[in-house]
């Protein structure tokens, strides 16, 4: 088997992971090193799209690989929606994700530490998710203030009530830097290792608080192109299912609770704030 070669980091690299630019003989790959569980969702996510003539990123298998490393094909001189932001790619970027959303195991199921999907209890999930959250918040010195906490808790009590009639595969951590412009083709990369599939709501909600805060959240000039945005994502998706939709701002909270703070969304508080004024 011929030797990997470091050539150099990459950027990018969240969530605790390292990326390189590495070749074999002579052909150049991206060489992604995180957890085993996240690494082995990343393989199983790009098979998954490749399975479904979905637009993916190949997989190279290697000998040298350890379980916590990931060999992904390089795309030359490539960039994200997020650093090549226009109507035409939110338009792109929204099919991207209907294609994804189109694919539905019928059951909602997570990922166990094998990085493997397993059916579970979604009524469980959710509880599980609200108590984490709240957890998470209230433990940190810089989180949400519990005067706001207590009224999230109070509203999120109601989403325990919701029971989807369809679960498709998600990504899990949607945003524009998550979507890797590649020709023609927008390719969807770096899945979240938590879930499987969910109702499609539970991933649009990050584009409404994440991508697109200022379309329904924040009255704003820094993010007064928000609307025209949305509303190019919303054309290439198709929109949220109406029986999903009543619960955006539910999951809007419910996203916020693990995600805030963020260096890369400094408004979330005024979005948490909102999400909480519609309900």
């Amino acid at each position: 088997m011929i030797e990997l070669k470091k050539i150099r980091p990459l950027a990018g690299g969240g969530g605790g992971a390292t990326i390189d630019l590495v070749e074999i003989g002579d052909r150049p790959f991206v060489l992604k090193r995180q957890t085993a569980r996240h690494v082995g969702a990343e393989r199983l996510f790009q098979r998954t799209l490749a399975e479904a003539n979905l637009p993916s990123l190949k997989v190279i298998d290697h000998s040298r690989l350890r379980p916590d490393e990931i060999l992904l094909e390089y795309v030359e001189a490539s960039e994200t929606v997020g650093r090549s932001l226009s109507l035409d790619l939110c338009e792109r970027w929204g099919a991207a994700i209907a294609g994804l959303h189109a694919i539905r195991p019928g059951c909602f199921m997570e990922l166990n530490e094998a990085a493997l999907p397993t059916n579970a209890s979604w009524p469980d999930f959710l509880h599980r998710t609200l108590c984490d959250g709240l957890a998470r918040q209230r433990g940190r010195q810089d989180g949400i203030p519990s005067r706001l906490l207590d009224r999230i808790e109070t509203s999120l009590t109601a989403l325990l009530s919701f029971h989807p009639d369809e679960f498709a595969v998600a990504h899990g951590d949607l945003h524009m830097n998550n979507a890797l412009i590649r020709g023609g083709d927008i390719v969807l990369f770096d899945k979240a290792p938590g879930i499987w599939t969910a109702p499609q709501v539970f991933d649009i909600a990050l584009v409404f608080t994440e991508a697109f805060p200022g379309a329904r959240y924040l009255d704003s000039e820094a993010r007064k192109g928000d609307k025209a945005h949305l509303a190019a994502f919303m054309s290439g998706y198709g929109g949220v299912p109406p029986a999903q939709a009543a619960w955006i701002d539910h999951f809007a909270l419910l996203r916020s609770l693990r995600r805030y703070p963020s260096p890369f969304v400094p408004d979330m508080l005024t979005t948490i704030e909102a999400a909480l004024d519609r309900l």
